[in-house]
């Protein structure tokens, strides 16, 4: 972490690290208050430590600048079909966020008692890198721009989403789990759900994702930034190999 001064009104807090992008998802604050308005926000679970065994530290993050609003909306595709995300980051403004969450027993259920957590929220300024399942789709050049690193700061009791689950990490509760097998791509997880099923009751193996949490207040695609060539080419070929892949008989 650095602090930097920026002329005599600002100080800076930065975070430089690498990580697994989740939780892509609109946010409609509430209350109607001085910073009532939608953003862009999602989790980044950080890596630390040994790289054969590493440990996670949680980001809970609101988007900011238009470049990083635009990877950050054009990645939730690859996040809600599973697919492992991983970024370079920067984030600014970290503070943190205290908040009630349930007791699980060894089984996961809930046993009707509270306890009190924490993680850490701030700004998502800039994404330095992008691998999607292993790939490399983008790296930021050294000499590209970075207009989006403005000072500034979001209060804890400013901004607050209806969506009360989602400064909640799953790998955050009390009792640790095993890590999860690799993801299946889309076709594999359909046919293994449908393998599960009840014969009289299987239908359809492909279906269309879920929409939107808040379709309501869904914006349009970002017009790609000028001086983000780099991320579109290389995002866009990526997608292409990898549906293809996808698509392929098994």
């Amino acid at each position: 972490m650095t602090a930097t001064t920026q002329g005599n009104d600002y100080f800076n807090l930065h975070t430089n690290g690498i990580g697994y992008l989740n939780r892509v998802r609109w946010v409609e604050t509430k209350n109607g208050g001085r910073r009532a308005d939608t953003f862009l926000a999602c989790s980044i679970s950080a890596l630390r430590g040994n790289a054969d065994k590493p440990d996670y530290t949680y980001f809970d993050l609101r988007v900011s600048g238009d470049e990083a609003i635009d990877m950050v909306e054009r990645l939730g595709v690859d996040v809600r079909e599973q697919r492992k995300v991983v970024v370079s980051f920067r984030i600014g403004d970290i503070y943190p966020h205290l908040y009630e969450r349930d007791v699980l027993d060894q089984n996961r259920r809930k046993t009707g008692q509270k306890e009190m957590a924490t993680l850490i929220k701030g700004r998502l300024l800039l994404i330095n890198s992008i691998t999607i399942d292993g790939e490399n789709v983008y790296r930021r050049e050294a000499d590209a721009p970075q207009d989006d690193l403005q000072p500034g700061y979001d209060e804890p009791s400013q901004g607050e989403g209806v969506d009360q689950e989602w400064h909640e990490p799953e790998q955050e509760q009390r009792l640790e789990q095993p890590a999860p097998a690799p993801a299946a791509r889309p076709a594999e997880r359909s046919a293994q759900h449908a393998a599960q099923q009840p014969r009289q009751q299987r239908g359809p193996v492909n279906r269309p994702p879920a929409p939107p949490r808040h379709p309501q207040v869904a914006r349009p695609p970002a017009a790609p930034p000028q001086g983000n060539a780099a991320y579109n080419a290389g995002y866009a070929t990526g997608r292409a190999v990898r549906r293809t892949v996808d698509s392929a008989p098994a």
